[in-house]
């Protein structure tokens, strides 16, 4: 594994190069990093080339600034110039929470260019009107309207209670405090970073994804949607949904997980995409 850092429309971009084949980039959600993927890579890495980037979704290492954007659309044109910095091709992007909600964001943006995308997996993630799921509503108005407020609700969901409530939410079996430092990064160390979670938080709009709806129903690359089935924040309705908005699509019910399937879940998540990018 190597790590490196690349700078994509003046955000530094850290990301983690693991193995060799066609190349698997990994979307994670908000406040936490591309490690979240470690058990995955750790699994699919010896026939793929696994890049895990840490993105500006307020858990990276150092803080971006006051002057990059980290709205929805500017995320999304990340993604691709990314690809585009490291001549990366027959990509398959692999995404989850609301790293899932900005890549369907990003179907929709008009002149971007798909062509190193050859396949999409979805895991739990937002779509259509879901973007935030409705029980992160509250924070991200509160991110909207009142930037100290929110500061300061994103400091307790750093504390111990509050990642035992997040932890809760997103995962069935928890995450080992050992991983915390690697997984949660800059939001928990960084008050600035946090600051960068807020207006990432705050761009979150249900009206990016509902506005890709027509791009998705033009997308007839293969895609994978894999959902874990004990999810509060997505239920299986959604993953129905979004897999038949698809032309081309597969749906994998996780049984036995919630939203982060990468970790509740590793091997079966691994193998589903496995099978999907080696049998298409």
């Amino acid at each position: 594994m190597t790590t490196a850092t690349v700078v994509v429309d003046d955000a530094e971009i850290e990301y983690t190069d693991t193995g060799a084949g066609s190349p698997l980039v990994f979307v994670h959600g908000a406040y936490v990093t591309g490690a979240v993927w470690d058990d995955i890579i750790a699994r699919l890495s010896g026939k793929h080339r696994c890049v895990a980037p840490t993105w500006p979704f307020g858990a990276q290492r150092r803080p971006l600034g006051p002057e990059v954007d980290v709205g929805v659309v500017a995320a999304g044109r990340r993604i691709i110039g990314l690809l585009e910095r490291l001549d990366l091709r027959d990509v398959t992007l692999v995404a989850n929470d609301s790293g899932g909600g900005i890549v369907l964001s990003a179907l929709g943006i008009p002149g971007l260019d798909w062509s190193r995308v050859s396949r999409l997996v979805f895991t739990n993630c937002d779509s259509f009107e879901h973007f935030p799921p409705k029980a992160f509503a509250p924070l991200v108005k509160l991110c909207r309207v009142n930037n100290d407020a929110a500061g300061l609700a994103l400091r307790a969901l750093a504390t111990p209670p509050g990642l035992a409530f997040f932890k809760r939410a997103v995962t069935k079996n928890g995450i080992a405090k050992e991983r915390h430092s690697a997984i949660f990064g800059g939001f928990l160390h960084s008050g600035d970073v946090r600051r960068d979670a807020v207006r990432f938080s705050a761009a979150l709009n249900p009206r990016h994804t509902a506005a890709a709806a027509p791009a998705i129903g033009k997308w007839f690359k293969p895609v994978l949607v894999i959902w874990g089935t004990e999810d509060d924040l997505f239920p299986t309705s959604h993953a129905r949904r979004l897999a038949d908005a698809f032309p081309n699509s597969t749906l994998r019910l996780v049984e036995g997980s919630s939203t982060y399937v990468m970790l509740d879940r590793p091997g079966e998540t691994a193998g589903a995409i496995a099978t999907f990018v080696e049998g298409s």
